[in-house]
């Protein structure tokens, strides 16, 4: 497992912690209102909630991402490839839509995924390679 590999997974679940955490301190007045409108068809069209209500789900989103990616790398020691090309997708179209937003940093993600990808890598736990200027006597 290479380093990249290592704070990939990190990296995303931290943007998911951001998400879904931005969603609660930006907007609390918003959750109160759902709560008044009885949580059912709380949302009734309201702009605003409807942003605080995908914010959270785009946070569990990143959550679910970040906890594949995290288990693949335990497992394989590497990140897999549609992890990269999610990120990338998600935060190139998110810049391209809205430029001043964290579509930056979930593409910093994809870039880190998509490089983890071209180093070498080994599974955790399985022995470093033999040193190849060592002579290997019987």
């Amino acid at each position: 497992m290479n380093g990249p590999a290592r704070w990939t997974p990190r990296l995303i679940i931290a943007i998911a912690a951001v998400h879904t955490g931005y969603a609660f301190a930006t907007r609390p007045g918003v959750w109160a209102d759902i709560a008044r409108a009885g949580v059912v068809a709380g949302i009734d069209g309201v702009p605003e909630r409807e942003a605080a209500l995908w914010f959270v789900y785009a946070g569990i989103g990143f959550l679910a991402l970040g906890t594949l990616a995290a288990r693949s790398v335990r497992a394989t020691g590497r990140v897999p490839r549609q992890v990269a090309v999610y990120l990338l997708v998600i935060g190139g179209t998110m810049i391209v839509v809205e430029p001043a937003s964290g579509g930056w940093l979930v593409l910093a993600a994809g870039l880190l995924a998509a490089w983890s990808r071209r180093t070498p890598h080994r599974p955790a736990g399985a022995p470093a390679a033999p040193d190849r200027a060592e002579r290997v006597t019987p």
